[in-house]
């Protein structure tokens, strides 16, 4: 079901599916006619172990569980569910007669989600289920919400690339795995546009803007698919690369300035970048390396302009 669709006050039955656990074949029946009520997709083992490779073949949104079963009762069977990252988010209703307040705490400290006690009639299970129905649909609602509001603020947005803040955070979480040994190397490419000022000065926001947005679309259609740009600000940008070969790296950075010097922008203005790469395979903070390759392009800049420098990673 698409997250556009969901409404938790308006619940499409038939979408969602409930697997039952249960050895009694009468109380499954019972249990299928209830739930036919509602139109929801329903499955059934009549025990732990048969229940776990099916659910795992076929995942559920919720799940009815019986305690007293042969082979594996539900204990044992809510364990493995829980310990499966696959399944381990998946509600457990346990359906039980043992209704005693250790066996009930006993369930829920299991990570059960509510649990309905024998004998059972119609309206309850299905009010139950319909609780833990609305659940899912908030928790999917509220994990949208928070994707939506994590892309806006990685995203720049004039760009529609990551933004410093996003790129920041992926420099960050690199040099993590190269310390935990996760990761051998990573690159950096610190692009700076060329008297970026005088063009500003000669252009009206709108020219400028489109500017930008045009440096950025040149720069991302120069780097592969899985490489990561970001505006950092104003007139630079960084790129993250991981898997990248040295002559592969020097090449794509050739590319990108020739086809930035070659590009008109504003009334038919041409500019130039300076590039500068990083190699890292060690350990530095993030500050550090951020640093380290802002500074080495404003050296070089000092220089000379529209030219690549390449560092090694000692050199941080």
């Amino acid at each position: 079901m698409e997250v556009q669709d969901l409404n938790p006050n308006v619940i499409e039955y038939s979408k969602y599916t409930i697997h039952i656990v249960e050895d009694s074949t009468l109380v499954v029946r019972a249990l299928l006619n209830i739930l036919k009520q509602k139109n929801y997709i329903t499955n059934s083992s009549s025990n732990g172990k048969e229940a776990l490779e099916a659910i795992d073949n076929n995942k559920p949104d919720l799940i009815i569980l019986d305690i007293e079963m042969p082979i594996m009762n539900g204990y044992e069977t809510i364990t493995k569910l829980k310990e499966n990252k696959k399944t381990k988010n998946i509600p457990v209703i346990f359906l039980t007669s043992l209704t005693k307040p250790d066996v009930i705490k006993r369930i829920f400290d299991l990570g059960a989600a509510d649990y309905i006690s024998k004998p059972f009639v119609a309206e309850e299970i299905l009010a139950r289920i319909e609780k833990e129905i609305k659940n899912i649909i908030f928790q999917t609602l509220l994990k949208e919400k928070m994707s939506k509001l994590a892309e806006l603020l990685s995203i720049d947005p004039l760009t529609k690339t990551s933004n410093k803040m996003h790129m920041t955070s992926i420099i960050n979480s690199n040099l993590q795995k190269i310390r935990n040994k996760q990761k051998e190397s990573f690159s950096l490419m610190y692009i700076d546009v060329d008297d970026f000022d005088d063009f500003v000065k000669t252009n009206d926001i709108n020219a400028i803007e489109a500017t930008i947005k045009k440096i950025s679309m040149v720069i991302k259609r120069s780097i592969r698919d899985k490489d990561i740009l970001a505006h950092w600000n104003a007139d630079k940008f960084m790129i993250c690369f991981s898997n990248i070969s040295k002559k592969e790296l020097d090449m794509t950075a050739k590319v990108i300035r020739d086809k930035i010097s070659k590009t008109p922008f504003g009334s038919n203005s041409h500019l130039t970048c300076s590039i500068c790469i990083l190699d890292i395979n060690t350990y530095n903070s993030a500050t550090t390396v951020i640093d380290r390759i802002q500074k080495s392009m404003k050296d070089s800049k000092a220089r000379s302009k529209n030219s690549i420098v390449i560092l090694m990673d000692f050199d941080v």
